[in-house]
């Protein structure tokens, strides 16, 4: 199911200015391996929210290569950092790789292991929380993080529509439900304002006030 009209999709793609040279490999990577990232669009949807927040602090649950946390970076403000998680070693070397390449190695930040238990181990508060790991643990990951999160600031999740099996898939398979769940929850958090953006797989976007 798509969840943009495919024209539209493939116009906004060819509006949009090619990626930085470093990106560009990496979406190349993903192509011929079937890596799963966020996307061109999604990446400045991204660097637009780490300028209107000014965010010094990014933490990021589910980081693979780095994709996503080199587009933040490139716009960051020097000084602030992102902190990314991974499990994989390759995936953190490539990613630590590419971002000396960007010439952001010193705004990265690498946790090998569980996000969930990187961000339940992090101290302080958060300008912007990206949330991109397995579904089925969406739910859980919104009640580690939210505390985390810092008045004003942003969680931002990826896959929230799910290639529209969130409306098609009955009964929903345990990654689609984690994600319905998560959904729900949190737009009934009663200190966040929450929009979900129908852009590639849907972006939940939860502000804290």
């Amino acid at each position: 199911m798509n969840i943009t009209d495919p024209a539209i999709n493939s116009y906004l793609h060819k509006l949009t200015p090619a990626s930085h040279p470093v990106l560009l490999e990496m979406e190349q990577y993903a192509a011929k391996h079937g890596f799963p990232i966020i996307g061109p669009l999604t990446g400045r949807f991204l660097q637009q929210l780490v300028i209107l927040t000014g965010a010094k602090r990014i933490f990021e649950m589910g980081s693979g290569y780095g994709y996503s946390a080199i587009f933040m970076a490139l716009v960051m403000r020097a000084g602030g950092t992102i902190e990314c998680t991974e499990t994989d070693k390759e995936n953190i070397a490539r990613g630590r790789k590419h971002a000396q390449a960007a010439r952001v190695g010193k705004k990265i930040i690498w946790h090998e292991g569980d996000a969930l238990e990187s961000m339940r181990k992090a101290k302080g508060k958060y300008d912007i929380i990206l949330c991109d790991v397995d579904k089925e643990q969406y739910p859980a990951a919104l009640g580690i993080a939210w505390p985390k999160l810092r008045k004003g600031g942003i969680m931002a999740t990826d896959n929230t529509l799910r290639s529209g099996r969130v409306v098609t898939e009955k009964p929903p398979k345990p990654g689609t439900a984690g994600i319905l769940k998560f959904n729900r929850m949190a737009y009934a958090l009663p200190d966040a304002l929450c929009t979900l953006q129908p852009l590639r797989d849907g972006l939940m976007l939860a502000v804290k006030r």
